[in-house]
């Protein structure tokens, strides 16, 4: 687990390339969206047909991933603990994902965390340094 304390700067330090994973997909839904627009660009009524809606509908996923990726998400590598609101888990297809939650509304993907104990573990770091309660 590359999660580790501050205490200098009252950060939390997390090395798990997420931030360069998260840099590549806005840049592939950039690209998407901006190829959907070009496609869409010389709209007429005569050519509206399959490859038509398929670019629609891309651009429209592209825009929400995009929302998702750039308003949801985080990917900075140092958080400082006032930041930090708590610590969550959900259930997707059966696995257990972590991920902190931020006061400014964002999540922050814990994937080094993966199973219980690793969870124990970081929750335990937490509240010796005093970050959750």
């Amino acid at each position: 687990m590359n999660i580790n304390y501050n205490e200098v700067d009252k950060t939390i330090e997390i090395k798990d390339g997420l931030k360069s994973h998260l840099f590549l997909m806005k840049l592939l839904m950039i690209v998407t969206l901006t190829n959907s627009v070009l496609n869409l660009y010389d709209l007429n009524t005569e050519n509206f047909g399959f490859v038509t809606i398929l670019w629609l509908v891309l651009g429209i996923v592209s825009i929400i991933f995009l929302y998702q990726f750039i308003v949801k998400r985080s990917g900075s590598e140092k958080i400082p603990i006032d930041q930090i609101k708590g610590l969550n888990e959900r259930v997707f297809s059966g696995r257990k994902k972590y991920f902190i939650t931020l006061k400014n509304g964002k999540t922050r993907d814990l994937l080094a965390v993966k199973s219980e104990s690793d969870r124990k573990q970081l929750d335990k770091m937490f509240k010796k340094n005093g970050i959750l309660v």
